[in-house]
């Protein structure tokens, strides 16, 4: 392979990961402030995941993810955490809690001390809110060092058996 076939093949794959990574991570806009979406009821497909409870997504994926994964807002700006989304009653949306943890905790590190419990609440990891959990709120979030930060849906099954967390990176 000539060094220019490698130099083309090189800056063909940064073009494709760039467009693999760059949806995945939504940048602050003009005024310094990010969006996150705690749960997403317009996607999958209608059925019952619990005791008179219907949401639009069987499966119940939609529900327990956050949208997107990671958001980036440079220090001093504020993240805004929507939790659930209207819709019709029959789609009811499941309750969230959001928590912020401290810089340099991740997924593994997060303390469950009593497993019986719904609630989370790590030290490390405060609630940002809504108090008490809600199908529909909206909490904001100022991020002032920069660093990674862990978002995470404080009711254990959510984070423990869904994985529902994501990032905020503040630069």
């Amino acid at each position: 392979m000539t060094r220019r076939t490698r130099f083309a093949v090189g800056g063909a794959l940064l073009v494709v990961a760039v467009a693999v990574a760059l949806p995945a991570a939504v940048m602050a806009g003009p005024d310094g402030t990010a969006s996150v979406q705690f749960g997403n009821a317009d996607r999958g497909s209608t059925g019952d995941v619990g005791p008179g409870i219907v949401l639009h997504d069987a499966s119940p994926n939609a529900q327990f993810n956050l949208v997107p994964g990671t958001a980036v807002v440079a220090a001093g700006g504020i993240v805004t955490f929507t939790v659930g989304v209207a819709g019709s009653p029959s789609n009811k949306t499941v309750p969230h809690q959001v928590a912020v943890c401290k810089l340099g905790i991740g997924p593994d590190d997060v303390v469950i001390a009593n497993p019986n419990a719904i609630p989370i609440n790590d030290p490390n990891c405060p609630v940002v809110g809504p108090s008490p959990p809600s199908p529909l709120a909206v909490v904001q979030k100022q991020f002032t060092e920069p660093g990674r930060y862990l978002v995470l849906c404080n009711l254990r099954p959510h984070f423990t058996e869904f994985k529902m967390y994501g990032w905020v990176n503040v630069h």
